[in-house]
C-alpha cells in the first residue's frame, strides 16, 4: 500500500527511506506510524541488507514533530504520543539491519532523535541539530543525546533549544561524517554498499554487538559477543570467507 509520507526505494540489497513531509518533514502521528511500518516490512525483506534513511528537498532531514498536534494533548494522550513515537524510534535503534542517516538539513526536536538512533549520521555542511522540546514546555531525546555527545553539550542541547551546526555536531559526537551536500547520498551508498557486501550474518550480528554495547556492562558485552563468535565461527560465510582470501578472489557469501 502506498503511503503518503514515507516512501522506499530497493536497489542492490540497500533500502533508501524518504520522509516526505513538505515544507520541513516534520513528523505527525501518521508519519510515524507509516515510518513504523516502513521499516517494519524491510525488517521482513531478505534482499535488504542496509537501510539509507533521509529526508525529502534540502532544507531538512526533519524539523521536529508537528507541534499543531500538541494542544489536544494532556498528561495521558501526551504521554501515550510519547510512549509511540519512543517505540518507533527504539524499533529503528534495535533494527535487525544496519542504517545511515542521511541529515540533507535540519534535524530538530525529534528529527535529531531520529537521527541517532541510527547506526551512523553522515551530515551535509547545512546540516543544523536542536533539542527544541523544551521551548514547547517538554522534554525528548535526553537519553540518546547523553549517549552520544559529550555530556555537557547534551546538557546544554536539552536545556537551552540552542542549535549547533555541522562542525560541532562532528566534535561532540553526534555527527560521523560532513560532506558537501551534492555528495551526500552518493557517500551514504557507498558505505551502504560496502556494508551491505559483508557476510550478511556476521553484519546482523555486529548491529546486535553494537546495541549490547549501550546498554550493559562491557563484561556483559563481552559474554554476548562470544555467544555470537560461537554462531559465527561454524557459518558457510566463514568458510567462504577465508577460502576466497587465501584463493585471492571475490566471496560469494550466502548468508548461512
Amino acid at each position: 500500500m502506498k503511503k503518503e509520507y514515507i516512501s522506499s526505494e530497493i536497489s542492490d540489497r540497500i533500502a533508501v527511506v524518504t520522509i516526505d513531509r513538505a515544507p520541513v518533514n516534520a513528523l505527525n502521528s501518521d508519519a510515524y506510524g507509516e515510518l513504523f511500518e516502513t521499516f517494519y516490512e524491510l525488517s521482513k525483506d531478505d534482499s535488504v541488507q542496509v537501510v539509507v534513511l533521509t529526508g525529502a528537498g534540502e532544507k531538512a532531514f526533519v524539523a521536529g514533530a508537528d507541534v499543531k498536534e500538541f494542544l489536544a494533548f494532556n498528561s495521558e494522550t501526551g504521554l501515550a504520543y510519547s510512549e509511540r513515537n519512543n517505540n518507533v524510534r527504539e524499533y529503528i535503534r534495535k533494527f535487525n539491519k544496519p542504517v545511515i542517516c542521511a541529515v540533507n538539513g535540519l534535524a530538530y526536536g525529534g528529527g535529531l532523535a531520529l537521527a541517532l538512533v541510527c547506526d551512523i549520521r553522515i551530515v551535509c555542511e547545512e546540516a543544523k541539530f536542536n533539542l527544541g522540546e523544551i521551548n514547547m514546555g517538554i522534554l525528548g531525546a535526553t537519553q540518546y543525546t547523553a549517549w552520544m555527545a559529550h555530556f555537557g553539550t547534551a546538557c546544554k542541547l536539552v536545556y537551552s533549544g540552542e542549535s549547533i551546526d555541522a562542525e560541532t555536531a562532528l566534535r561532540v559526537g553526534i555527527a560521523d561524517e560532513i560532506v558537501p551536500r551534492e555528495a551526500l547520498m552518493e557517500r551514504c551508498m557507498v558505505l551502504a554498499r560496502k556494508i551491505a557486501a559483508k557476510p550478511p550474518v556476521a553484519v546482523a550480528m555486529a548491529k546486535q554487538c553494537m546495541i549490547k554495547s549501550q546498554e550493559g556492562s562491557p563484561e556483559e558485552g563481552l559474554a554476548f559477543e562470544e555467544e555470537v563468535l560461537y554462531r559465527l565461527w561454524g557459518t558457510d560465510d566463514k568458510n567462504e570467507a577465508v577460502t576466497a582470501f587465501l584463493e585471492k578472489r571475490k566471496p560469494c557469501f550466502t548468508g548461512k
